[in-house]
């Protein structure tokens, strides 16, 4: 054992250190017994014991220093080696733990006290296997009066969407015809189909992946296409319109250089127009659920990515040059196609789910936008949005700037749907408790 105050070797009995008179009586418990917590180190050849300072097994002269002994079970470590390896692992502890941590003060403003454990290998298992006609047929026809699942049917699991993939491929094979049409055989009558489904490949596979997401099944897909279709462009008015109320900065107007305020009020603003139209479903549907919220919000926000990106394509793509400039078109079908992924569809999808916890049961008023759970998760889309039209960059790449907030987006959109989930169980609770009381 060794004393605490000088480090010499004392014997368990020993009421007072021999070297410096240490009470080791009174901070018996802080002593350390190498011999108890340290285990044998063994050679990775013969299995004999060997000290930890030594460099060769003296029972067979096994190399020691030999890196590849940390490959094995058991074997000989130095310690500075064991030392690493602990580092690396209370450090891998850590950060789930503060991860865990996050999620779950996330999740409370949600109504959800649990830790996000969320398998995506599992979620996304369907993907790639095989599923008959019937089986997508099903999910589409889902949200109609003989379609609804009733309420004690419905899953608390998670989802594992598989359609979106299917039309995420049927679009991309349509695109890349389209391509071939344009390209190859310079028939420009392709041109504004081009436009037009380049815009949307992401952003309607991305809206399919929330309607199957959507464990109440509740919302046909008529709805939806009125969501995508009439909110999206309606999103894009009200946007226009807030537009008319700020002004920006002389460095945005006169040289086309984007300030942080710029970039936030162009966040505030957008954010702000499709959350009008969000809540205006929201109320219409008269729907208190989150996991809807979220797929309403999801859809707006899609139609007005469609749009958007379609007018940027436009713009960029023929009318800054007069004539139609391919590579531009596919520079910029490629950009905003992968990365909305992670922008208005998921941006407007928390909010919406944000206005659904808020609202409870009731319609959503404007006494509800003061509520710190919706200011939270509305100002969350805002900042995603802001940092995002800022030149700010990751390691020097604006591309990794951009999955870096796609996935702490989609980190926000599940922890919403872990609550949606939740909710779930908890309205089927209350249905059987009324449903014993009416017996």
């Amino acid at each position: 054992m060794e004393c605490l105050a000088c480090g010499g070797n004392v014997k368990r009995d020993d009421k007072f250190c021999q070297y410096c008179g240490h009470d080791l009586m009174a901070d018996n418990l802080k002593t350390v017994d190498k011999e108890e917590i340290s285990p044998n180190l063994t050679c990775p050849s013969c299995h004999e014991i060997v000290d930890e300072s030594d460099k060769f097994c003296t029972n067979c002269g096994y190399d020691l220093t030999n890196t590849d002994t940390q490959a094995i079970p058991g074997a000989f470590v130095h310690n500075n080696q064991q030392v690493e390896i602990t580092e690396n692992m209370n450090l891998a502890y850590e950060a789930k733990n503060l991860f865990n941590n996050t999620t779950k003060s996330i999740g409370r403003l949600a109504g959800n006290e649990e830790v996000l454990n969320l398998n995506l290998k599992d979620m996304f298992s369907e993907v790639f296997k095989s599923h008959a006609k019937h089986e997508s047929d099903d999910i589409f026809i889902a949200g109609m009066k003989n379609t609804t699942p009733h309420i004690k049917d419905v899953s608390q699991e998670w989802a594992k969407p598989w359609v979106f993939s299917r039309v995420f491929l049927a679009l991309g094979i349509t695109f890349m015809v389209l391509l071939i049409l344009v390209n190859t055989f310079a028939n420009t009558n392709a041109l504004p189909g081009l436009i037009f489904i380049g815009a949307l490949i992401v952003p309607i596979s991305g809206l399919i992946f929330f309607y199957e997401s959507n464990a109440f099944q509740n919302i046909s897909f008529f709805e939806v296409l009125k969501m995508f279709f009439i909110g999206g462009v309606f999103s894009l008015l009200s946007t226009i319109i807030l537009y008319n109320f700020v002004s920006f900065s002389d460095e945005l107007e006169t040289y086309g250089i984007m300030t942080i305020t710029d970039a936030f009020l162009i966040g505030l603003v957008e954010e702000l127009g499709k959350a009008i139209i969000v809540i205006l479903f929201i109320n219409y549907l008269k729907t208190n659920k989150i996991l809807n919220g979220l797929l309403i919000g999801a859809f707006i926000g899609a139609g007005f990515a469609v749009f958007e990106t379609a007018g940027y394509i436009l713009n960029y793509g023929i009318l800054s040059t007069g004539t139609p400039d391919l590579t531009e078109i596919m520079d910029i079908t490629i950009l905003r196609g992968w990365s909305a992924i992670g922008g208005h569809l998921v941006w407007a999808s928390i909010i919406g789910a944000a206005a659904v916890i808020v609202k409870d049961a009731r319609h959503f008023t404007w006494a509800n936008i003061l509520d710190k759970r919706f200011l939270f998760f509305f100002f969350v889309s805002v900042i995603l949005h802001c940092i995002w039209d800022t030149d700010i960059t990751v390691l020097g790449s604006s591309n990794l700037k951009m999955v870096f907030l796609i996935i702490i987006a989609w980190i926000f959109v599940f922890i919403l749907m872990k609550s949606g989930l939740n909710q779930v169980n908890q309205i089927q609770n209350d249905y059987l408790e009324m449903e014993g009381r009416q017996r």
